[in-house]
């Protein structure tokens, strides 16, 4: 795979099944010890009713397959997920410099404090640890970290 052939695009309303999907398996994968406190219905609906249509979300693809997709809500980065198979091939990135160029002023971003890859890469793209967190501030309950950009 080569990221040339990568195409970067504004989510739409019609993406919110295969966003869905892909966030699930790409959370499965990396953080199989989180237990999410919503079903696969509740996640559809909130990536419909608040991601797509309240946040800032670009997708990655190739084709007509979604590899990945990044939300940013404010100054916030919300999410920044990629599916598991395409993994350490610079979707990440690619998608993670789209929303530093839409965010000239900087961007702030939660992290679980396990998942350790996440974090790397944060770190890896210029953001700095500026708090850590007991997981009393997430849903999960979950110990968490906070990166500025």
């Amino acid at each position: 795979m080569t990221i040339s052939d990568l195409i970067l695009r504004t989510a739409v309303e019609a993406d919110a099944a295969a966003l869905t999907a892909l966030y699930l398996r790409s959370r499965t994968a990396a953080m199989p010890w989180l237990v999410s406190p919503y079903n696969a219905a509740e996640t559809l609906s909130w990536m419909q009713y608040v991601v797509v249509a309240e946040q800032r979300v670009w997708v990655a693809q190739r084709d007509a397959r979604l590899l990945g997709f990044a939300s940013v809500d404010r100054e916030w980065l919300e999410s920044l997920y990629v599916d598991p198979e395409s993994q350490g091939a610079g979707v990440g990135r690619a998608l993670l410099e789209v929303v530093k160029q839409a965010s000239p002023n900087g961007l702030a971003l939660h992290v679980f404090t396990r998942n350790a890859r996440a974090r790397r890469f944060y770190e890896a793209a210029g953001f700095t640890l500026v708090e850590s967190g007991d997981g009393s501030g997430n849903e999960e309950r979950e110990p968490d970290c906070t990166y500025r950009w």
